[in-house]
């Protein structure tokens, strides 16, 4: 494979239909994360392109991580002999952490319009997409309005609301990779950008680039949380020993896994950022600023001074050590 270029998109879709009889509007909405894999053939007509959609980013860009390492190493995902595993695939993609606490997650990959894999429940509204989108030869823009005139023909009559946003940018080259990451907040919208170069001879394990990209993206979600639920926890929001907080102590856990995986990919090769690094500690102590901020105790509850003595052994096994998961019901985290 000589190169590959490749978008993450953030979609919403808004389904309008107005009953006949009542007049009511309805309204429903549909959330999807969106890429486009095209892995290349030997001869460009034999060339592979795949669409996956998942309820979350970081599983769109390790499903594509996977096709990409297969591909490397066994050639055309479709056209080989043993079947690609896509079981085996999803399985390897969803950490221990989302088994427990994302029962709700979901991915599927399409090929000319056709579900290959699905795991999980997704809106039916992005099967026609698809489905619309392979007969336009990948027009995308296009097809809403073919979607809207299968409903039609379907005997409903429905408008198709789009909203989008770009998550992150790939370009990757045997030598040299660069990833631009578009990170949005409830305050603001953060960019940053990072390249990937190969120190030796060795071409660049793509794969182990997006499997990076990834972290970003999951480590910045589970930081803004980790750091909400902290103050939730100091606040009395949540309560101790309830799965609100054995679900924080461990995506604390994860953003320690995660970046040691990003570590990882620094050891390997030459990485460097601009404007900086995002620091998913930094992340965490930002969101408890904001929690500080824009979230209320509850009313009528005691102060939380008063549990201060109240067997101080749990608390401290309640914490994994790192700074992300300091015990926030005594002392505010940051």
């Amino acid at each position: 494979m000589s190169g590959f270029h490749s978008s993450l998109l953030r979609e919403k879709f808004s389904i309008h239909d107005s009953d006949p009889e009542t007049h009511e509007k309805k309204s429903i909405i549909a959330l999807s994360n969106r890429m486009v894999v095209e892995l290349e053939g030997v001869k460009k007509d034999l060339n592979e392109v795949f669409v996956i959609r998942a309820h979350n980013m970081h599983s769109c860009v390790r499903m594509a991580a996977r096709l990409v390492k297969s591909h490397k190493t066994s050639g055309s995902i479709l056209l080989r002999g043993k079947p690609f595993d896509w079981e085996a695939a999803w399985e390897a993609i969803v950490n221990d952490y989302e088994y427990r606490y994302t029962p709700e997650r979901w991915i599927a990959v399409y090929h000319k319009g056709q579900i290959l894999y699905e795991f999980g429940e997704h809106h039916l509204l992005l099967d026609v997409i698809e489905k619309c989108d392979a007969r336009n030869k990948h027009a995308y823009e296009k097809s809403l309005p073919m979607a809207e005139d299968a409903f039609k023909q379907a005997g409903k009559v429905v408008k198709i609301g789009y909203d989008s946003n770009v998550a992150l940018v790939i370009n990757m080259e045997p030598k040299q990779a660069r990833f631009g990451v578009i990170l949005r907040g409830p305050n603001r919208t953060t960019t940053f950008n990072f390249s990937v170069s190969t120190k030796d001879k060795d071409p660049l394990n793509y794969a182990q680039c997006l499997a990076a990209a990834a972290c970003f993206l999951e480590g910045t979600q589970l930081g803004f949380m980790v750091g909400m639920n902290n103050i939730k926890l100091y606040m009395g929001i949540i309560k101790r020993r309830s799965d609100d907080e054995k679900k924080t102590t461990e995506a604390g856990r994860r953003l320690g896994r995660l970046t040691a995986e990003v570590g990882n990919l620094e050891r390997t090769y030459e990485v460097r950022y601009r404007p900086e690094k995002p620091e998913f500690h930094m992340i965490v102590t930002e969101a408890e600023r904001l929690g500080l901020k824009i979230l209320v105790p509850p009313e009528d509850e005691p102060a939380q001074e008063d549990f201060e003595d109240e067997d101080e052994s749990d608390d401290k096994d309640a914490s994994d050590g790192s700074d992300n998961n300091k015990d926030a019901k005594t002392s505010p985290p940051i």
